[in-house]
């Protein structure tokens, strides 16, 4: 099992290829898929100091293309 940094891991029901994207859009932003997420939720919850995460600026194409 992968290490989880102290936080548990949470199964997300998403379509592969968006997942893959995601993925890719996630490191041409130099981060990763769980920290986008976690940005997402604070934002989406309106957390203190919360920001929508930046979205680069081109939609990357879905592996394979």
């Amino acid at each position: 099992m992968a290490p989880t940094r102290g936080t548990p891991t949470r199964p997300v029901r998403v379509d592969l290829g968006e997942w893959e994207r995601f993925g890719v859009a996630a490191k041409s932003q130099g981060a990763d898929r769980s920290s986008l997420i976690r940005e997402f939720m604070r934002w989406y919850l309106r957390l203190p100091g919360a920001k929508l995460p930046k979205r680069p600026d081109v939609a990357p194409a879905a592996v394979g293309e």
